[in-house]
């Protein structure tokens, strides 16, 4: 086939990624590490089959979030960075047709994804030697984990065609995925009940493209009651998955074509806020000022979709504060999508701090910079000062959510005997999710600053950004909090969860960011030259000196 070649060019290069073998890993420990953790939880006298029960449960809501969170990003970035970079083109030069360019690089770049799949399915059918699940049910659940990953994978390629940038396909992505998965359902449900005044039978007909309702459906009660309900569900996501291959397809076929920057002032450039008279000025004074702090600064649309952001965190608040008190049955959702807003703003303030710097490596304009006569500390102060003024008013309006959060839940309860009780809680759990939030912001920016210019590859940044700050550390605190030592000494005292725990979080934060900050400023050169580390530098030097043989001292 003529896609082979794009193929093993591509397998080629992820061969020498240690990611790819890394996220495998990763994701085996994280599944095996919480099936040992929920063994050690069972209370005396709890059957085996309850057991294998709830161990399944947990599991499968793992393999379905990490099926649907890696394909943004894993093939986000796959044609648009061939678009930024202008090497699109050079590959219909050949006799490759746009299915063969898609394909191939989908192929490739997904490898990666499967591998960390495949390390969760065995661990997934533990539960069978346990009973409580039927082997039918395993196999439609694994069958419903594979089309999810095919879901994210797929709809990853399709926002990547349709953007240049990293961070705008991400972010896409994202929206893409749990729009189909969650929100949109939720929405439906939200709008017949709430607004419509009609009940909903079981769930919204929008549900069956959902891959979270096949799954649903996948589970053995649900099977048996209606089974083709399950398979109208995975052949309704299969037959989108397919639809975004070809959406993909038709659209590199035409955007290899287009010029990388369209002259004059189209609509889009003016709906966009392009460069007018005032944006110049201040560009011009930024420039005088700084021209790092120019550089970082100069896009005007990370401000509107952060601003986006905070208007949809604004209305959910307000449904759980308002909204709630007219439809009380719409609370579980509202709950279910501010858990998901938290991670979707982490993920872009990921993204946000990493997308300078990587964007500089890739063009070449690191290299410039570092040739001028600018100092590393201002050219960090310069990236500081840009995230400072991309996410200090947003931040402040977060924080003022938090609060209308706080006295939109105790309002109803002012007259209420323990309103102040209420209202101390409400208050502490406010303070500790704002501070907290407050040193992710910090951490996120001060670590994705560092593995900016230190990681290798340039994809998966804001991937170990996200890990580092985010992810890795929540499921431990999810590990230590289900504990049966940590829940026999909380049970009843609610300022051990609102106190401590944002406690260690902040303290785990000051130390990320102290770390990244101390990495950037004493090993910035070093490691935008990719040299950073005597093992590294080794590497290089008998690279370019393959007749000789050296020996390079650790600390030397």
């Amino acid at each position: 086939m003529r896609f082979l070649p794009v193929v093993e060019r591509e397998l080629r290069m992820a061969a020498r990624r240690r990611s790819t073998y890394g996220l495998r890993l990763l994701v085996a420990l994280a599944a095996f590490s919480l099936a040992l953790w929920i063994c050690t939880l069972p209370v005396s006298g709890q059957a085996p089959t309850e057991l294998g029960k709830s161990l399944f449960g947990v599991l499968t809501i793992m393999a379905f979030a990490y099926c649907l969170l890696i394909g943004p990003f894993l093939t986000t970035d796959t044609i648009s960075s061939e678009r930024r970079e202008g090497t699109l083109g050079l590959l219909f030069l050949t006799d490759l047709s746009s299915f063969d360019v898609v394909l191939g690089k989908w192929a490739a770049t997904s490898l990666a994804g499967f591998y960390g799949l495949l390390a969760v399915l065995p661990v997934l059918g533990i539960p069978l030697l346990l009973g409580g699940v039927t082997p039918g049910e395993y196999g439609r659940v694994a069958l419903a984990t594979v089309n999810a990953i095919l879901f994210s994978l797929t709809a990853g390629m399709f926002v990547s065609a349709l953007s240049r940038e990293q961070t705008k396909a991400i972010l896409g992505s994202f929206i893409l995925v749990l729009a189909l998965s969650g929100l949109l359902p939720g929405l439906m449900v939200l709008l017949t009940k709430g607004f419509l005044g009609r009940g909903v039978a079981g769930f919204p007909p929008v549900a069956l493209a959902s891959p979270i309702y096949t799954g649903q459906f996948a589970l053995e009660a649900a099977y048996r009651s209606n089974p083709n309900l399950f398979w109208m569900s995975l052949g309704t996501v299969h037959a989108l998955c397919w639809v975004f291959m070809i959406a993909t397809m038709i659209i590199v076929a035409r955007v290899w074509r287009q010029d990388p920057v369209q002259p004059g002032r189209s609509l889009l450039w003016v709906l966009r806020l392009g460069r007018t008279n005032r944006w110049q000025r201040r560009l011009k004074q930024r420039l005088e000022q700084n021209p790092v702090y120019a550089l970082a600064s100069r896009h005007r649309w990370p401000h509107w979709v952060f601003w986006a952001l905070v208007g949809i965190v604004a209305i959910n608040i307000y449904w759980l504060t308002i909204g709630v008190r007219q439809n009380p049955a719409a609370s579980p959702f509202h709950l279910r999508f501010s858990q998901a807003m938290v991670f979707i703003n982490r993920v872009w303030i990921a993204a946000m701090a990493c997308r300078f710097l990587v964007e500089a490596r890739r063009s070449g304009a690191l290299e410039i910079i570092l040739t001028t006569p600018l100092a590393i500390k201002t050219i960090l102060r310069g990236r500081r000062r840009a995230l400072l003024r991309l996410f200090f008013w947003p931040v402040l309006a977060i924080a003022v959510l938090h609060w209308w959060f706080v006295w939109g839940t105790w309002k109803p309860l002012a007259t209420q005997p323990n309103n102040i009780t209420f209202l101390r809680v409400q208050a502490l759990h406010a303070a500790g999710s704002l501070i907290s939030f407050l040193t992710d912001v910090m951490a996120l920016s001060a670590v994705g600053g560092w593995l900016s210019v230190s990681s290798r590859n340039p994809r998966v940044i804001v991937l170990k950004t996200f890990l580092i700050v985010t992810l890795v550390p929540w499921l431990l605190q999810f590990f230590i909090t289900t504990s049966r030592i940590v829940q026999s000494l909380t049970a009843g005292n609610y300022y051990w969860q609102y106190l401590v725990w944002p406690a260690v979080w902040v303290s785990k934060n000051i130390l990320l960011f102290g770390w990244a900050a101390w990495k950037i400023r004493r090993h910035f050169r070093a490691a935008a030259a990719q040299t950073y580390g005597w093992r590294r530098a080794r590497k290089n030097l008998t690279a370019s000196l393959p007749g000789q043989n050296f020996s390079v001292h650790p600390a030397g």
